[in-house]
């Protein structure tokens, strides 16, 4: 879902495809998401690496016309470094850009900044998601 250019209308085309009784669970990432990545990529340049995820509230109010259920939980995921953090993105698709990506390669000066910038703890690179879990109840 986080990579549906426009959220409203496609959970409101989930909404009118399911049945009554039916139910649609989704995931999507909302704001704050990925700061890490963030603030690791400002060390290098100005440009946008990563997307700009939604307020929580924005779902809620493109939800507000249906019977739903949600709630926001923080994951963390732990890596030996940066560009391991970087490929685990790659691994699950979420490489897009609503923005287009820049067809630069990272050039090694660049992985290093991005390695020296990347917040760490104990020497473990961390990479957190904020998901925002519902459940629509179509009546």
């Amino acid at each position: 879902m986080q990579w549906c250019g426009n959220l409203s209308t496609a959970l409101r085309e989930l909404y009118r495809v399911v049945r009554p009784g039916g139910v649609v669970a989704f995931t999507t990432l909302v704001q704050g998401s990925l700061p890490e990545l963030h603030q690791a990529w400002q060390a290098v340049d100005e440009r946008p690496h990563a997307n700009r995820f939604l307020p929580p509230d924005e779902i809620e109010q493109s939800l507000n016309a249906v019977h739903y259920q949600h709630y926001i939980q923080p994951i963390t995921l732990w890596f030996d470094d940066a560009l391991s953090a970087m490929r685990s993105l790659k691994g699950i698709g979420a490489t897009h850009l609503h923005e287009g990506r820049d067809p630069r390669i990272l050039t090694r000066s660049q992985l290093q900044r991005l390695q020296l910038a990347w917040p760490q703890q104990q020497g473990r690179y961390p990479l957190t998601y904020h998901l925002f879990l519902g459940v629509i109840a179509r009546e």
